[in-house]
């Protein structure tokens, strides 16, 4: 601990201060030197300018010089160094010995022998156990130094050749030095290329004797040692050699790796297991401290370290261990000193790099990357080195000239010069990991953040100062405050100033983002509190966003301008005022209904342009299955532009129409206020009373909502949920308030505005009145159409603030109402943040996560003074403000924007498309549940996308806004959604989903928020109970002091229900699994049956000659994986499989199968069809026995070997299985296919044992499960696929691998509707509790994964929220992308309103409406009908014209769900209707009413185009007519639609049942609810298809006539019909 927070002081505090220099003592003296001294000196360069030579510019100018001199030189060597280990030569050369002098390389590097350094890379520790095999988790193999690391062994053989072993060595250089090379470049790669780690020499004692030959002697093991070297190492003719992989554990293989405490060991196997293990320089450590501590914080360190002065003695005690399971015992030999012998050091080999001076001339440098890294950042490209150099240059020019211009004085000098250090050394070594740093490792963005403010801030001072000199502009006094005079100049450079020279404190705090961070805040600030923008998903969107904003505004501005310069008529409104109210309106609206990220409206202006390009990205994109969601995106978003098109002209046209009516300047005086109490009163009753009666807790004194949804009573959601009538209610204020009052109140402003400033035009400034009119409508106007639940509260503060309060400080009503939304926003901030502060350290409800919680609860009592200033702060300028390490200290966080995390990090899936496949057979992606339960979230995710923002419409989650956070909580779920970008229609939000079986934290939490208080009678200490329907004391009170409320507790969602059944006990006993085979043997017959190759398969020469040895009397394939514990057809006289037993066990299936096939298959017993099932079934079996790897009868090979073919891992072993790879679709589309419907078969036994016992049965269960089921493993990409394209079930069988188990699971999914609690999150906790988690893990390196900040705490949800972090500050299993919302994509919306306006429904709705008054005015005249009497009866015009109609009726799952019918409301002239009733004698009914009503019979059905012939009418029937006292109602025949007397219509034939005619008798035909039966919602008129009526006119031959509904007419209506003629 101690050694923790000295590196955070010294890394962390200390280097913000100084800008990133601090002493090191893990670097070398060289690095820490350099880095002292060049701090020191841009420290006191500008010092000693300052003080010493007189100010001038020219000073200034030889500053700057000086500094770009030295940057540019230290920035050249750093890239060409990086160049030269990338791609750079080694050069190396040995040292020599004895005194002797060092050989030179005189024209290259060829002709030296070399020994080359090879970097020891110490690998990761794997997870998983790994095989006894191995030597070590920490082995590093492959090291040439071997020689420096163990004695010499010497041959009894005579000693080869110098020049023999010169050649050798000089090849074996060639190969290690480009080995070598490839590894440097490899960059910060831990991994060492294959060919350093496998090829090392021969042998040591050909190594060695070559040196003994090059250097003329020889050295010997030391005769004390030499027992321990004959016993463990080397027997006669052992090979003792380096490992050249981990696996190498044969005799006299070494190995070399750290051991627990860091120290450097050899291990060489010996016999029988044993070993010789030997710590590598333990006793000249400290001789060589210098050397190793340069490399000890890094991975890596050369071979050439090793000191000279390390003995043989040092490098040869004797340890035998025993390898036991991977744990090493270490055995202490000890040696008397006698026996110690000294050694010289042997002669060890350098390498350095070629580093270019010139074209021809070049030096060697004997330097490595990693101590480059740790003296100098990198900088990867030539125009990052030029700018970094021109930065410098301009930090050195601004500061300097704020000094000359006499901005600080005294000690005050210094600390500018201070911070001018600061900023230059950043650019050279920055603090990493920095206060405000978002990742982990090396950050090169946060480099350039300190010199990027400096100069801004010294660009502000300067500017300030100037502009107060100056006095440019005339003083302006508003809301009381005079702006742009010269103390406000000053006063503004004097508050940049301080904040300059407090720079070294800012960054130490983290209060200032990185460059791309601010950017992206500051134009997200501007876009939405100054155009009425929503929120920025990226800093590019930020720009666009901005950019349209801009564009709109100066579009506008020109015409507000002109509007305003000329004097209005007395009582009249200019024309040009009115065309700008119509264009701000309609601009206003569109703006809203767009989203900032344009990446969907490119793809469709790409896909219309350049169509090349969108064919080019689709062929790269169809290896993976093709995803519907964006061409569902962009067509959602064509909808929105072709509903705007015809709706912004509509807009426009009826804003101009109101402006120009001069009702807002003729009633200024009163309709003012009346739209204010109108606003009032709907924003109250909308976005207060309706969302408080329908919590979960009213107030927090109900205990049920008073408005309760349909499925709250309901124990488990059968379907969608309904529409309420408050929910419609609802929809329908927010469309009244956000599309009638909010455009008349900014109208009517607007207007009073705009002529006060016209009759007094010497008051105001006509270019500034102009421009803050025209920002201000468009600012209040888009924040109206965006988010109206904040807006009535707003607009009340303004109307009491500066109409009743302080009147005298007014600028008009839009400005005072632009100020008030700017003042209310933050101030709703600010609130948020006190209530979770408030919440987070009450002292009856805080929960200490550590002792560092406890010491610091008394603390924070003299912090409170100083929390609410951080609380200020942080309201104005939009910052987190966090816990510290999840105490009860607050400090405040850097700005970010509304989307949070910086980085766009999100969930990619494992599964077998991007894994490999030594992996999918071996180790299984699928044993991560995290993993594979990802995907219900990305489930999750894609139904939201449908419904959330309708839903939202709808209130069913209560009031929202831009960065509100809710957490949805169902059985197994638990997904926080962070709302982000909030606009007209359309919803961006991201979700993170928390692990299914959480901590122990988590679990506590969840139960928090999904447990009732409804049970609680507590108050105080006592429990006297409560009212019905009333929170006790207690309960109400812990209500209130909670960061989260519950907003819905019956919120319905569709998702998958997921159950999971062990397989360990389905598959226990023999009888189960016998059953399993059984179905798996059945299963192979049904697919090979069905397949459209059996011809193919039966017809094989191969396939045929390999099966037909099975016909052979007494043949029996006895394998020993057969059994008759397991397989039904085994043969107990032959021990085996043979073909007469499967026959008499599975014959009647084959054949039932082969007589499904359309096209007859031989089914004799001898067939080949029944030749190839009985084989392919024995392959199948087998294949199971071998994947369990098992001859025993227990389960859990049985379990192993059928979860491996689930997943496809078939091996065919046998030789008499060969003959499957004739054709590898018998594996693919029979055998895989068999097994894994065999498992869902098994599981159907459970319920219902006897029902697959016919074979009907079980074909058409087959048959039904393939065409509704997807079985497959859960790490096929068609399991994802499947679930994202709302298949209604899934099965698969899960392997679970767990810390205490390993089990396997058949885990099944259901398509239904799920059911969440809803609850809504303090947005200010989320943000806080993210931030902490940040600024604890990132720059105070918090490591502990039991740290207190994560520990549980209900009041706040800290685990769930700090868990959902991005990884890997915390660990959700799934992190959506960007997915955004819109509102015509909820069915249940789209059915309330009607679907999208354009101009093709407009035309398609004129021509319909033609067609109708064109038939009905023509059947009516000729008929001697009137036109309303024949517009029913007109060929059913007037039901297509109705049924297009928008439907307001109460939707059902069935029509919410996607029906094509849209129903008719009951209206006044489709309501009940008498019911039309007469006798069997032929008499007509005594009276006949109007409208008539449908004939008893059947409903009629749905029109369809008629096919052939029609059957004539015959003759006798005509016209019906008739009048009563309702009026008159015809049956019109072909006469009216232009056809002659004496041509018969069409009809029924004779002697049967009147069927359709047309047009006859559709003044009959509406399907409306008699008297005799009450009327129901369910029963409504069915919509025609649009397409019959329009294929042409009425006139012509029967056959052309369009098909009315075929409707069945009573016999009681047909002597009226003959009575009549």
């Amino acid at each position: 601990m101690g050694s923790q927070v000295l590196q955070i002081l010294r890394q962390g505090v200390w280097a913000s201060l100084t800008g990133g220099w601090f002493f090191d003592p893990h670097q070398s003296t060289f690095s820490n030197c350099f880095h002292l001294y060049v701090w020191i000196f841009l420290l006191t360069f500008p010092f000693l300018l300052y003080m010493v030579l007189p100010p001038s510019l020219m000073v200034a100018g030889v500053y700057c010089l000086v500094v770009a001199v030295i940057f540019a030189t230290i920035k050249t060597v750093n890239y060409r160094l990086h160049a030269m280990f990338d791609q750079g030569e080694i050069v190396e050369k040995r040292n020599s010995t004895m005194g002797e002098q060092e050989e030179e390389a005189a024209q290259g590097d060829s002709s030296l022998p070399r020994d080359p350094g090879v970097e020891m890379t110490v690998f990761r520790k794997v997870s998983s156990t790994p095989p006894v095999r191995c030597s070590s988790q920490h082995s590093v193999f492959g090291f040439n130094q071997v020689s420096e690391l163990l004695p010499r062994m010497e041959d009894s053989g005579p000693l080869r050749a110098p020049e023999e072993t010169g050649q050798r060595d000089r090849a074996s250089s060639v190969r290690r030095t480009q080995a070598i090379r490839r590894r440097h470049n490899a960059g910060s790669n831990p991994t060492p290329p294959a060919s350093v780690m496998g090829s090392p020499p021969s042998s040591l004692q050909e190594a060695q004797r070559g040196r003994a030959a090059s250097h003329s002697r020889a050295l010997t093991l030391p005769s004390a040692l030499h027992f321990a070297s004959s016993l463990l190492l080397t027997r006669a003719g052992a090979n003792v050699h380096e490992a050249c992989t981990f696996d190498d554990t044969s005799e006299g293989a070494v190995h070399y790796f750290y051991d627990e405490s860091g120290v450097r060991r050899s291990y060489t196997f010996g016999l029988a297991g044993g070993g010789y293990e030997n710590p590598v320089s333990q006793q000249g450590e400290q001789a060589a401290n210098g050397a190793w501590d340069r490399h000890s914080h890094s991975s890596s360190f050369h071979s050439a370290d090793v000191p000279e002065t390390t003995g043989g003695l040092n490098l040869l005690q004797p340890r035998p261990v025993v390898l036991q399971g991977m744990q090493v015992r270490r055995v202490p030999l000890e040696i008397p000193e006698e026996q110690t012998l000294m050694e010289e050091a042997p002669p060890r080999a350098q390498h350095s790099y070629k580093y270019w001076l010139l074209p021809g001339r070049w030096t060697s440098v004997r330097y490595e990357r990693l101590a480059l890294l740790a003296l100098l950042d990198r900088t990867r490209g030539v125009v990052e080195n030029v700018f970094g150099v021109g930065l410098s240059s301009l930090v050195a020019f601004l500061g300097y000239l704020l000094l000359l211009k006499g901005f600080f004085t005294d000690i005050w000098v210094f600390q500018f010069c201070l911070v001018i250090a600061s900023c230059q050394y950043s650019l050279l070594k920055s603090v990493q990991p920095d206060a405000a740093s978002p990742m982990h490792g090396h950050n090169w963005v946060i480099a350039y953040s300190r010199p990027v403010y400096f100069c801004i801030c010294c660009l502000l001072i300067w500017l300030l100062d100037a502009l107060g000199s100056a006095q440019p502009f005339p003083p302006v006094s508003l809301y009381g405050l005079t702006l742009f005079s010269a103390s406000f100049f000053f006063c503004a450079r004097d508050v940049a100033t301080v904040f300059t020279l407090c720079f070294p404190f800012v960054f130490l705090l983290g209060l200032l983002p990185q460059v791309n961070t601010c950017l992206m805040y500051l134009l997200e600030q501007i876009d939405m509190h100054g155009f009425g923008g929503t929120a920025a998903t990226s800093p590019l969107t930020a720009v666009f966003s901005l950019t349209r904003s801009l564009l709109a505004a100066a579009l506008l501005y020109g015409f507000c301008l002109g509007a305003i310069k000329t004097p209005w008529p007395e009582q009249h409104v200019p024309v040009l005022f009115s065309v700008f109210c119509g264009l701000l309106v309609a601009l206003s609206y569109h703006l809203s209904r767009q989203s900032s990220d344009p990446t969907v409206l490119w793809s469709l202006v790409r896909s219309k342009l350049f169509p090349e390009l969108e064919e080019r990205s689709l062929e790269t994109a169809r290896a993976e299955p093709p995803d519907p969601l964006p061409e569902k995106m962009r067509q959602s978003v064509r909808e929105v532009l072709h509903s705007d098109l015809v709706m912004c002209v509509v807009i426009a046209v009826l804003t101009f129409a109101i402006s120009a009516s001069t009702v807002f300047i003729a009633l200024k005086s009163v309709l003012g206020f009346v739209l204010y109490a109108l606003a009032g009163a709907v924003g109250f009753f909308t976005h207060y009373l309706l969302p408080q009666l329908r919590k979960q807790l009213p107030w927090f004194c109900l205990s049920q909502p008073v408005l309760k949804p349909l499925e709250y009573s309901q124990y488990e959601v059968r379907g969608a949920a309904q529409v309420m009538w408050f929910e419609k209610l609802y929809a329908g204020l927010q469309c009244v308030e956000k599309y009638l009052i909010y455009p008349a109140v900014v109208l009517n402003a607007l207007t009073v505005d705009a002529h006060t400033v016209v009759s007094h035009p010497d008051k105001f400034c006509l270019y500034c009145r102009a421009l803050l009119m025209t920002v201000a409508g468009l600012k209040l106007l888009r924040s109206a159409f965006c988010c109206p639940p904040q807006q009535y509260l707003t607009l009340a503060f303004t109307v009491l603030l500066f109409h009743f309060d302080y009147p005298r400080l007014s600028q008009g009503f839009l400005l005072d109402y632009f100020l008030m939304s700017l003042l209310c926003s933050k101030l709703w901030d600010l609130l948020y943040k006190l209530r979770f502060v408030l919440t987070y350290i009450a002292p009856w409800q805080i929960t200490w996560g550590s002792a560092f919680h406890a010491f610091a609860q008394p603390f924070a009592v003299p912090h409170s003074a100083m929390l609410f200033v951080q609380a200020l702060l942080s309201g104005l300028f939009s910052t987190p403000l966090n816990p510290l390490l999840g105490s009860a200290v607050f400090i405040m966080s850097y700005a970010r924007p509304l989307k949070f995390w910086e980085r766009d990090y999100n969930t990619k899936r494992v599964d077998h498309s991007n894994t490999r496949l030594v992996t999918q057979l071996d180790r299984n992606p699928g044993a991560d549940d995290n993993n594979l339960n990802s995907i219900f979230y990305e489930h999750l995710t894609r139904s939201l996308q449908h419904t959330l923002c309708g839903d939202l419409v709808l209130g069913r989650w209560g009031n929202y806004g831009p960065g509100d956070c809710f957490v949805l909580a169902s059985d197994y779920l638990n997904a926080l959604v962070h709302l982000i970008e909030v606009g007209n229609g359309l919803i961006t939000f991201q979700l993170r989903g928390l692990e299914f079986r959480g901590t122990y934290c988590q679990q506590r939490e969840v139960e928090a928020i999904t447990e009732g208080v409804e049970e609680d009678e507590g108050c105080c200490c006592c429990e006297p109970g409560h009212l019905p329907r009333v929170l006790s004391f207690n309960a109400a009170f812990g209500q209130r002091w909670l960061a989260w409320e519950v907003t819905a507790s019956k919120y319905v969602l569709e998702g998958y229900s997921i159950s999971d059944n062990n397989a360990a006990s389905m598959l226990q006993v023999f009888d189960l699994r016998k059953i399993l085979i059984t179905y798996y043997v059945k299963s192979i017959i049904y697919y090979v049956s069905r397949s459209p190759k059996l011809e193919a398969w039966l017809n094989h020469e191969g396939i045929v000659a390999a099966l037909r040895p099975v016909r052979a009397p007494g043949y029996a394939d006895s394998d020993p994986t057969f059994s008759l514990s397991v397989d039904e057809d085994y043969d107990l006289r032959l021990s085996g499989l043979s073909l007469p037993s499967f026959c008499a066990v599975h014959l009647e299936w084959i054949q039932y199968c082969a007589s499904r096939r359309s096209q007859p298959v031989e089914q004799d017993w001898n067939s080949p069809l029944v030749t190839l099932c009985f084989g392919l079934c024995v392959l199948g079996r087998r294949a199971l026995g071998t994947a369990s790897h098992s001859m025993s009868a227990s389960l859990e090979p049985f379990l192993y070997g059928l979860h491996a073919l689930f997943k496809g891992d078939f091996r065919i072993t046998s030789p008499r299985d060969e003959w499957v790879f004739a054709d590898m679709d018998l594996l693919h589309r029979v055998v895989a296919p068999g097994v894994r419907m065999a498992l869902k078969l098994h599981q159907d036994h459970f319920t219902s044992p006897d029902e697959y016992e016919e074979p009907a049965a079980l074909y058409d269960a087959i048959a039904a499960n393939e065409e509704r089921l997807v079985i497959s493993h859960e790490g096929d990409p068609a399991w994802r696929s499947a679930i994202l394209s709302n298949t209604p079930s899934l099965l698969a069988l899960r392997h679970v691998m767990d810390d205490a188990s390993d089990e396997y699971k058949i885990i099944m999914l259901n398509r239904r509707h799920l059911s969440f609690r809803v609850i809504k999150v303090n947005r200010e906790c989320v943000r806080g509790l993210w931030a902490g988690q940040q600024q604890e893990l990132v720059f105070l390196r918090n490591r502990n994964p039991e740290r207190g900040s994560i520990q549980n705490a209900k009041q706040a949800l800290r685990n769930m929220i700090n868990s959902s972090c991005d990884q890997p500050l915390g660990y959700p299993i799934y992190v959506s992308p960007l997915t955004t919302s819109l509102a015509g994509s909820h069915p249940q919306l789209r059915a309330l309103w009607g679907g999208p306006i354009s101009l093709g429904a407009i035309v398609r709705w004129l021509l319909r409406s033609w067609e109708r008054l064109h038939k009905g005015c023509g059947a009516g005249c000729n008929s001697g009908g009137n036109v309303d009497d024949s517009d029913c009866g007109g060929g059913g015009g007037g039901l297509t014209s109705l049924s297009n109609n928008p439907t307001l009726v109460h939707t059902t799952p069935e029509n919410a769900a996607g029906s094509s019918e849209q129903h008719l409301p009951p209206g006044p002239s489709w309501g009940p209707r008498p019911s039309l009733s007469g006798s069997g004698d032929g008499r007509p009914p005594p009276l006949l009413q109007w409208p008539p009503p449908r004939l008893p019979g059947p409903p009629p059905a749905s029109p369809a185009p008629t096919e052939g012939p029609r059957p004539s009418r015959p003759p006798g029937s005509g016209l019906l007519s008739s009048e009563g006292p309702s009026g008159k109602w015809s049956l019109g025949g072909r006469k009216g639609l232009g056809g002659s007397d004496g041509e018969p219509a069409s009809g029924s034939p004779k002697g049967g049942t009147p069927k359709s005619q047309a047009p006859l008798d559709l003044s009959l035909s509406p399907d409306v609810s008699s008297e005799a039966s009450p009327p129901r919602a369910s029963q409504d008129i069915p919509c025609l298809d649009s397409s019959a009526p329009e294929s042409g006119t009425p006139t012509g031959a029967p056959s052309d006539w369009p098909a009315p509904t075929e409707e069945r007419e009573s016999p009681a209506a047909q002597p009226l019909l003959e009575h009549q003629y």
